[in-house]
């Protein structure tokens, strides 16, 4: 029988992951995505403290910044175009109130900082090779936030940079918390705008990078996102419209993938009898007031108090608010 692709085969990984763990994220859209699934399953997570990350110095800066938070000034900011910036958090934290950008960085600081304390996962996803370098200050920004590109200098950092930087950042982490696990990715977002030659070689890079990492550190590993999608899906119609991103549909092979990948079947079964509840939740009618969705409600009660005897130790507050708001209304 002939074969049309080439199936990614399964991974033992040393571990498996459950609801005990605390999931810390740092990296590019891509973490975020897992992120996401995680949160929607009601798993501990954090991810991006300092915003989303794409380069291996700007993971590093955010590992060092939940290991050790640093109280950020009004010195560390630049205004432009009506809004106060910092160089090291993405574009999201700016604000036209300099308090305000502050409060939003240290409050996002310490958010991450608490979950680094409590967290036995650390997802990092790594997405480009290359860096901006500002150069009246001479130092790398994780943003350039809109300035003139004369002010800074873009190059490719080597793969023996990417792990040193790397590598530093998690020596110090582990010397506080030797039993964390790391799932490293490379992200499979292809940087378009460096052109096609460049994203490749700046993925090569990172792949290389992530190999000498798991050799240099028995706590990480690799899962292969990249992989999955370049080679085993590897066709045009799952990437999203701009052919850069994954579609929804690749997104949902991959995660599927990292579930079989570090979840027991008995996790995963709690996995989807708690996804029932949440997409109930979500759910929108056309008729709230029908007899058919009030029973609907009543049903969704009855089935999340069944979860809540099967699973103690969950929270389900929030969807069971929502049915008891509906019902009422």
């Amino acid at each position: 029988m002939e074969h049309f692709r080439s199936v990614f085969p399964a991974i033992a990984y040393p571990f498996q992951l459950s609801y005990a763990d605390h999931f810390l994220g740092i990296g590019s859209c891509f973490v975020e995505q897992i992120g996401q699934k995680l949160s929607a399953h009601k798993f501990s997570i954090f991810y991006n403290p300092l915003g989303i990350a794409f380069n291996p110095v700007s993971v590093a800066l955010g590992l060092d910044r939940v290991t050790a938070p640093k109280l950020y000034q009004s010195t560390d900011l630049f205004e432009h175009q009506g809004l106060w910036h910092s160089f090291d958090h993405h574009g999201s934290f700016s604000h036209p109130d300099i308090h305000q950008t502050l409060n939003n960085i240290h409050s996002a600081q310490e958010n991450g900082h608490a979950q680094f304390k409590k967290s036995t996962v650390l997802l990092l996803t790594l997405g480009t090779a290359n860096v901006w370098e500002h150069l009246a200050q001479n130092r790398m920004v994780s943003n350039c936030h809109k300035l003139p590109g004369q002010v800074f200098r873009r190059r490719r950092l080597s793969v023996a940079e990417a792990v040193a930087v790397l590598g530093r950042s998690l020596q110090s982490l582990f010397s506080t918390r030797p039993e964390i696990v790391v799932i490293l990715t490379v992200s499979p977002v292809r940087y378009l705008r460096e052109g096609l030659l460049e994203n490749t070689r700046s993925k090569a890079s990172l792949i290389l990078a992530a190999e000498q990492l798991s050799q240099n550190f028995a706590q990480v590993h690799y899962f292969p996102a990249y992989e999955l999608l370049m080679d085993d899906l590897r066709d045009y119609r799952f990437y999203a419209e701009d052919l850069a991103h994954p579609s929804t549909q690749a997104t949902a092979y991959i995660w599927d993938y990292f579930k079989k990948s570090f979840f027991a079947p008995a996790v995963i079964q709690q996995m989807q009898d708690i996804e029932k509840v949440v997409q109930a939740a979500q759910h929108r009618t056309l008729h709230p007031k029908s007899v058919s969705h009030r029973q609907f409600l009543t049903q969704q009660l009855e089935y999340l108090a069944r979860l809540e005897d099967k699973y103690p130790e969950m929270d389900f507050s929030s969807e069971k608010s929502t049915f008891l708001h509906q019902l009422k209304a």
